[in-house]
């Protein structure tokens, strides 16, 4: 029996995922320093950071790993009752470090700086050197698990597929996520659970078929 000449088009949306244990760790340190002058609170501040740094770059930490992204200077006021105003009692300098190491040597560069006079730090952040590969890998996975959605649907429909009319990759589909599946770096003074990388990526598929 020939086919009809009519075409229908589904549309499914394939999603795709791709595990690795991450090999770069982001961590942010600070060095927050008060004193009664503005100036005071900047050269103090100045002298905590240099030696943040250097502690840093004795573990082997390239300049190009480590970027300033912080860099305040703000007064602290207190309420006088004397006068009942508000007055300037001091003055608070902050700086804050981004440093990319690996992995293994994040919970080292944590101490160091620390040790050496860092007193904040905002977080730590995971990833992988090769991200655009396992972006990739998500992708392909996506696809293919669009095309087999879609083979499900259209067996059960007693339709035969024609081909791919569109595809498009849903924005934000792709973020890295770091899991709760983590081991201890034992090497490092302060434990660290790298935990393991998620890249997701989503595709939206339609397919033409024959009524």
């Amino acid at each position: 029996m020939a086919k009809k000449d009519s075409i229908g088009t589904l549309t499914v949306t394939g999603e795709g995922q791709v595990r690795a244990r991450p090999d770069v760790a982001t961590l942010r340190l600070g060095v927050l320093t008060e004193a009664k002058s503005a100036s005071d609170a900047v050269t103090a501040n100045a002298v905590a950071m240099t030696q943040v740094i250097e502690a840093v770059k004795a573990l082997g930490i390239a300049d190009g790993a480590m970027q300033t992204v912080g860099l305040n200077l703000y007064p602290v006021i207190a309420y006088e009752e004397s006068t009942t105003k508000n007055v300037i009692v001091a003055y608070r300098a902050e700086d804050t470090l981004s440093v990319e190491t690996a992995v293994e040597l994040a919970g080292k560069v944590f101490d160091a700086a620390v040790a050496s006079g860092a007193n904040e730090s905002s977080g730590i952040a995971f990833g992988r050197k090769d991200e655009a590969a396992l972006r990739e890998g998500a992708l392909a996975a996506a696809v293919a698990a669009g095309k087999r959605d879609a083979e499900v649907v259209m067996k059960a429909m007693g339709v035969d597929a024609k081909g791919v009319r569109s595809i498009d990759i849903e924005q934000g589909g792709g973020p890295l996520v770091v899991r709760t599946a983590a081991r201890f770096d034992k090497a490092a003074s302060t434990p660290v659970m790298a935990g393991e990388i998620t890249v997701t990526a989503r595709v939206r598929m339609s397919f033409d078929y024959y009524d």
